[in-house]
């Protein structure tokens, strides 16, 4: 395992839900920032890595386990390590916790190194990720496999790729895909239902340029809602959401 390191935060108004909650993109960026902290401490910045190598980061893949959502207000300790790589793709994982030292939120990442020029998927370079002092292995971990969706699948809101939505790596963020899923689903079902595990895989980045507009296809198998980012006939995203129903406390 690597370094590990952490950084608290108080969940801002901003982050937070009609319920109170966190937002799970809001989680998402909270951890890439927490991240990207760590690797400026380490002499590893963004800026570093594309002056040096004209490269940048690129998450692939989130398995996200939610044990209880941050709340408004509620300062939370954020702890990540990049725990292996190998030649293509490197390993990180983030544990989001409260003040009690309870696990709220578990994140295992993938990460790769994209050229900036190319948009092609690079190898590791060793330099780059050596002061992190994960482990070099020659294991690829296996991917979560996804459902398939039936021909039933269904769009009820397009969106078009809008500047807002991008990146410093001008592509569009990586919490954005999850919010275009999950806007399919209606209010009342959001009021009743919170995700517990959530996957999602990007397939290819999404660029601003022109006008199609974005179709999230998604469909309910069980207590799970599976969801396709697509765009001119790509699968640019998969995501799976099991979700569990709301108990409220008294």
């Amino acid at each position: 395992m690597g370094i590990k390191y952490s950084q608290t935060h108080k969940v801002a108004f901003y982050e937070s839900d009609t319920r109170g909650k966190m937002r799970i993109s809001d989680i998402l960026a909270v951890a890439l920032q927490t991240s990207g902290e760590q690797s400026y401490t380490l002499n590893r910045s963004d800026t570093w890595v594309y002056e040096n190598f004209n490269l940048f980061w690129a998450v692939i893949e989130y398995e996200i386990h939610l044990y209880k959502l941050p709340e408004f207000n509620e300062v939370i300790t954020i702890e990540t390590e990049a725990t292996s790589y190998n030649k293509f793709f490197c390993y990180r994982d983030f544990i989001f916790k409260n003040n009690s030292g309870e696990i709220l939120v578990k994140i295992s990442s993938t990460w790769v190194l994209m050229n900036k020029d190319t948009r092609k998927v690079e190898r590791v370079v060793d330099e780059i990720v050596a002061p992190y002092e994960a482990p070099k292995v020659s294991k690829i971990t296996r991917p979560h496999k996804y459902l398939a969706l039936s021909e039933e699948a269904s769009c009820n809101l397009a969106f078009p790729v809008r500047f807002s939505d991008l990146d410093m790596n001008g592509h569009v963020n990586n919490a954005r895909y999850f919010d275009w899923a999950v806007d399919q689903l209606d209010y009342d079902f959001r009021m009743a239902y919170e995700p517990k595990k959530i996957y999602i895989r990007y397939n290819h980045e999404l660029l601003y340029g022109n006008h199609e507009f974005i179709e999230p296809v998604f469909e309910f198998q069980g207590n799970t809602t599976c969801h396709i980012i697509r765009k001119d006939g790509i699968d640019n995203a998969n995501i799976e959401i099991v979700w569990s129903e709301i108990i409220e406390e008294d």
